[in-house]
């Protein structure tokens, strides 16, 4: 039996009108999983998180496809009571849940867990196929024949799930072992790309040699069409080579705050500059014995690379998004492109006083997110004081 490696690169993001990121990842050579968390007054992150670690730990304990279908779905079971139990301690939580699709490559083979709208598609000669079913409201009515595909993306109640981990609910979880071989390219994701791109700019990313400017390509295209939501994409090659990588944990499952908030879930161990970061993990296809070296210096660059992507992490700033002219929070610094957005408001710079106007043009430096995020609140009063009761310096009123 041939056995198969996975070449991956995998990237989380908020979006641009999210406030938190409750997706959740996870890559290495021989497991992808994605988690996308939601409701329980945000604790969504929680949910997802807990799934993801719950089956890492449940997959790295069998050697075949078929065994591991079983272990996937009783990590289910366990990541259904992991979150059971944060609920039991926090009654305001009630309702969270997260979706899960997980693909684990054993031997010529691959076995995938699916439950929610996350999907994984197989990228196989040119062709796209999707290998999961949404367990949604409107993918009943496709199969049902009462609304179309096309209609299905635009339907109302599309984010309505069927299926979904709770900690209340049992869970029907769609199991299946494929065939694959060498050159198969698998990309998973949350429904926030998705949900927000169509099959036609996915095949045209994943036409790409690079897998990671396959993953830029599609975070780029769904933040293009307004990045609605948190935007998960893993991508990897199916191949023969014997590859070196250490596995990464992405989105909500990589921050240090949620994992201390479920001190109970056993999370993956890996190494710390890839916790810190959201971006790219990329696993090089080489051997084992020459290269050593080559991996070493390779190691130092990540490492300070590493410190340098925390710095950033931890920069914040209140500015101006101009291609609508709204206020926005940014993280990062507001020089030489060091930054993405993570939260664009409906606050136009122009209604708001003289002097905030300057200030937020200039940009504002802030000490995290939550305070930019309440800053960005702050400024939205200010302007509606501007038009209940106009002062001096507010627009149109002369000092």
């Amino acid at each position: 039996m041939t056995q198969l490696s996975l070449r991956f690169a995998a990237r989380s993001e908020i979006g641009r009108v999210r406030r938190n990121n409750e997706d959740s990842g996870y890559a290495s050579t021989n497991l992808l999983v994605v988690a996308d968390g939601m409701g329980g007054h945000e604790a969504g992150e929680l949910a997802s998180a807990a799934t993801v670690a719950a089956i890492v730990d449940a997959a790295s304990a069998s050697a075949v496809a078929d065994e591991v279908l079983n272990l996937l779905a009783n990590a289910v079971i366990t990541s259904g009571e992991y979150i059971a139990d944060v609920v039991a301690g926090n009654r305001e939580l009630t309702g969270m849940g997260t979706t899960l699709t997980s693909l684990a490559v054993r031997g010529d083979r691959i076995a995938i867990a699916h439950v929610g709208d996350s999907r994984a598609y197989l990228y196989r000669d040119g062709e796209l196929s999707q290998m999961t079913k949404d367990h949604t409201f409107v993918q009943s009515l496709v199969d049902a024949g009462e609304i179309t595909k096309e209609e299905a993306a635009v339907h109302p109640r599309r984010n309505l799930m069927m299926r979904a981990i709770d900690g209340i609910h049992a869970v029907e979880v769609d199991l299946s072992v494929r065939e694959a071989r060498a050159g198969d390219r698998f990309m998973l994701c949350s429904d926030g790309l998705c949900g927000v791109i169509d099959d036609d700019a996915i095949i045209a990313a994943l036409a790409s040699d690079d897998i990671v400017n396959a993953v830029t390509q599609l975070i780029d295209s769904a933040m293009e069409h307004g990045g609605p939501d948190n935007i998960t994409v893993v991508v990897a090659d199916l191949t023969d080579d014997e590859l070196v990588a250490d596995p990464v944990l992405i989105g909500a499952a990589a921050d240090p705050s949620n994992q201390n908030r479920l001190p109970t879930v056993n999370f993956p161990e890996e190494s710390e500059a890839e916790v810190t970061s959201d971006y790219f993990v990329y696993a090089p296809a080489t051997k084992r014995g020459w290269v050593a070296p080559i991996l070493v210096t390779l190691g130092v660059l990540a490492a300070s690379l590493g410190i340098a992507s925390w710095w950033l992490s931890n920069q914040w700033f209140v500015g101006v998004f101009p291609q609508t002219n709204v206020v926005s929070v940014y993280q990062g610094v507001p020089v030489g492109g060091l930054n993405r957005l993570v939260s664009m408001s409906d606050l136009d710079v122009a209604k708001l006083p003289a002097f905030e106007r300057a200030q937020v043009v200039a940009t504002i430096n802030q000490p995290s997110r939550d305070v930019a995020l309440s800053t960005v609140e702050r400024l939205q009063v200010r302007a509606a004081a501007c038009i209940t009761k106009p002062t001096s310096g507010c627009p149109g009123v002369t000092p």
